[in-house]
C-alpha cells in the first residue's frame, strides 16, 4: 500500500509533476521506462506504478503510455522501493 510522504518543498507547484514515459514491445512487455530505480526491472517498475498509481496513467497510441505523478506521490513510491531492495 502506498504511503504518502510530505514534500520538504513548501512551494511545490501543481505543475511539478513527474512524467514517466513507458514504451512497449508488440508482445506487451516493457521496452523502456523512465526513472527506473536500479533495484527493479523495467517490468517490475511498471507493475509497481500500475499497482500504486494507476490513476495517473494514460495510454497513448504507438505502444506507449505516460504516468503523470504529483511529486509527493512519486517521492512516496521511491521511498517504498528502497525497503524492497533490502528484502
Amino acid at each position: 500500500m502506498l504511503t504518502l510522504v510530505q514534500s520538504d518543498d513548501q512551494h511545490t507547484k501543481a505543475g511539478d509533476d513527474v512524467l514517466i514515459h513507458v514504451r512497449y514491445l508488440s508482445s506487451g512487455a516493457v521496452m523502456t521506462i523512465d526513472r527506473l530505480p536500479s533495484q527493479l526491472t523495467a517490468q517490475e517498475w511498471r507493475d509497481l506504478l500500475l499497482t500504486d498509481a494507476a490513476d495517473y496513467y494514460q495510454t497513448f497510441a504507438g505502444a506507449r503510455g505516460f504516468f503523470r505523478l504529483p511529486r509527493p506521490v512519486y517521492d512516496s513510491l521511491l521511498a517504498n522501493v528502497t525497503p524492497m531492495a533490502a528484502e
